[in-house]
């Protein structure tokens, strides 16, 4: 399984901490471990469509806050940065792989009949 985290490069958070606590629900105490210790502060299921907007939620904050952060996708057999660009285009994706699949169906359903 795909999963993508965020991992918070900027040694100097502490005017993000109740920024990343209201979108990962995290203590203070362990937002500040995992930003020392260059750990993920939120990782999520690649296909899950309501994780992942939570996660540009997180994202759109942070880039608002000018911090310094990386988004990483990651598999058993690999982990690689994931640039900001290919992260948030995969909304705009999504939505027209959607539709696509809403006019494949109407079509479908107008052959049948």
């Amino acid at each position: 399984m795909t999963r993508i985290n965020i991992t918070l490069l900027s040694g100097s958070a502490g005017h993000l901490l109740m920024t990343i606590k209201k979108h990962t629900g995290l203590g203070l105490s362990e937002i500040k471990t995992r930003i020392s210790n260059i750990n993920p502060l939120m990782e999520v299921d690649y296909v899950n469509i309501n994780e992942r907007k939570k996660m540009k939620d997180f994202v759109e904050d942070l880039i608002k806050h000018k911090a310094n952060f990386k988004l990483f996708e990651q598999d058993e057999d690999y982990k690689e940065e994931l640039p900001l660009e290919h992260f948030m285009n995969s909304f705009e994706l999504s939505r027209q792989i959607a539709e696509d699949r809403e006019k494949m169906d109407e079509i479908l359903v107008e052959e049948d009949e």
